[in-house]
């Protein structure tokens, strides 16, 4: 009796392991090879009907129907079965594994279709992408999923439901994915748009700021909202600027120094980033003038560390030459002095003591005693030279010049106006169409009420300068493009007229208008003319124009005093 109870056992075991190999490899047939959407149901359909307890193919089963039943959306009747038989299928497919995160998605897509078709549910779509969350762990994909399709069900939520809904959301923005915050993005574009969802969501962060910023602008949306993300994202720069600061003046002082160099170009990149879009808001989230300290203070260091590096004043990188474009405190400048003199780098403690050695060194000298008011020794350095004689090497001109210019400058400061000019003319003998020299000749000029000179200089800073007009050539910006106009100017504030075109007609393009790297004006251009105002400085300026949502033909540029 034993034996044939056994071997019928063996026997319902071998055909259970049959059915569920034949299940398995129908299954895998269903979900990786067949594409055709009804032989992927009739081959899923078979494998149940071999062995109807894998709850993953179930799962395929009810993403199948759902796939038809949306490509059937015109045929109600089929429409509405082929809805049904997937809400089945994913029914069963919960029952055997009730702690599937994908199934509960995939359910509830298809029981919030069954809502808009008005077909009778078991259960509401929320309650299943809630369970689809609550069970994906580690699985950020499909929260993030789960959180995109709230956002599209935001105005049906329940104030608990929303609460939900934004503690899932902003969890999964927090990891600063673009992407993913793009695609909500879009969901609540087209869903919503309520600004106290992005507010409550948005992660505090300077690139997810931007971002949302950038979409705002792209899509022409409110220009408000895009300025007050922009200025938030800046003041996060302020704040990143500083610690980067504080971070390599500690690398600095345990003798670190690529380390330090590291942090204070970090510091000095995100004050770069920062446009003042605050001044656009109304609202001053930093001070423009704790800017500056900011500023100056990274350059300084950058600098000092940099000639700590290399023992040198060659500035191969240009950072001792942008602190000082940057710098006007005494008290800076007299530290930057001591610290360069400890290495030995300044020569002699005279401005004679044996400047012709090294030219760059004297040019940079006299640069340094011209910022801490150190006319009379320059004026020195003058006599020294004039009693020198010299051989200016092509590539030493510049410096040259520079010391010639300072000369002529620290001159002019104590009044002693004919010198002043001789030596303003000596510098543009060796650097000819020099703007900085010209508008001190003119200067001096004017203190030697010599109207006729005068003139001829004005004439020649007028040829340098740009017109009044400056003809664009309908340049064509399109979406994310910008273009940069070089204006030479003699630091008079401007009125500027910007007449464009939008690529389009009927376009609102959204356009940007930036002058040396912080906006002056910022609105959707569907009249094709802008107008503001210019604070130009001595010398060249970089005007930039940014098409943000659309292309956008640039025309021309006009001034008015």
């Amino acid at each position: 009796m034993k034996k044939p109870i056994l071997l019928a056992g063996l026997a319902v075991l071998v055909v259970l392991q049959a059915a569920v190999a034949v299940n398995a490899r129908l299954g895998w047939r269903g979900k990786a090879v067949v594409t055709a959407p009804d032989e992927k149901v009739r081959v899923l359909r078979r494998a149940n009907a071999v062995f109807p307890w894998n709850a993953a193919v179930h799962f395929e089963l009810g993403k199948a129907y759902f796939e038809r039943g949306a490509e059937a959306l015109a045929e109600p009747a089929t429409r509405d079965a082929l809805f049904r038989h997937s809400a089945d299928a994913f029914l069963r497919s919960i029952r055997l594994d009730p702690g599937s995160p994908a199934v509960h998605f995939h359910f509830a897509q298809t029981l919030l279709y069954m809502g808009y078709l008005s077909l009778p549910t078991p259960l509401g779509p929320f309650e299943e992408y809630e369970r689809a969350a609550r069970l994906a762990g580690h699985n950020s994909q499909i929260r993030y999923e789960v959180g995109r399709m709230m956002v599209g069900l935001w105005p049906n939520l329940d104030p608990k439901q929303k609460d939900f809904a934004v503690a899932l959301l902003a969890k999964t923005l927090s990891g600063g994915n673009e992407e993913r915050l793009l695609g909500v993005l879009e969901a609540w574009h087209l869903q919503s748009r309520d600004p106290a969802l992005i507010d409550r969501i948005l992660p505090d962060d300077a690139a997810s700021l931007r971002t949302y910023a950038r979409f705002l602008g792209e899509r022409a949306l409110s220009l408000d909202a895009r300025r007050s993300a922009l200025a938030k994202a800046e003041r996060l720069d302020f704040d990143r600027a500083a610690t980067e600061l504080d971070r390599g003046r500690r690398e600095a002082e345990a003798l670190r120094t690529a380390e330090a160099s590291a942090r204070y170009a970090a510091a000095l990149d995100a004050l770069g980033r920062i446009r003042f879009y605050q001044a656009l808001t109304g609202t001053e989230l930093f001070a423009p003038k704790d800017y500056t300290g900011l500023l100056k203070t990274a350059r300084r260091l950058l600098a000092m560390n940099r000639i700590e590096e290399t023992r040198s004043l060659a500035d191969e990188d240009g950072s001792v030459a942008a602190y000082f474009a940057v710098e006007d405190e005494f008290t800076a400048l007299g530290e930057f002095e001591v610290f360069l003199r400890e290495r030995g780098l300044l020569g002699e403690g005279t401005p004679a003591g044996a400047p012709l050695k090294d030219l760059r060194t004297l040019a940079f000298r006299t640069a340094l005693d011209f910022h801490l008011n150190r006319y009379r020794d320059i004026v020195k350095t003058g006599d020294f030279l004039e009693s020198s004689s010299l051989v200016i090497a092509p590539t030493g001109r510049a410096d040259y010049a520079r010391v010639l210019g300072l000369i002529g400058e620290s001159n002019l400061k104590l009044d002693y106006v004919y010198e002043a000019e001789r030596f303003l003319l000596k510098a543009l003998e060796v650097e000819p169409g020099n703007l900085d020299l010209l508008l001190a000749l003119e200067r001096c000029y004017g203190r030697l009420n010599d109207e006729a000179k005068a003139a001829g200089v004005r004439q020649a800073i007028e040829a340098l300068m740009t017109p009044a007009r400056v003809d664009l050539g309908g340049r064509l910006l399109r979406k994310g493009e910008s273009v940069t106009v070089d204006l030479v100017s003699d630091g008079r504030p401007r009125s500027v007229r910007l007449d464009f075109a939008p690529a389009s007609a009927g376009g609102r393009p959204v356009l940007s208008v930036f002058l040396n790297g912080r906006v002056v004006w910022e609105e959707i251009g569907d009249t094709g003319t802008a107008r503001f105002s210019l604070n130009l400085r001595p010398g060249r300026n970089i005007l930039e124009m940014g098409a943000v949502s659309e292309g956008v033909t640039l025309i021309s540029l006009s001034f008015a005093e």
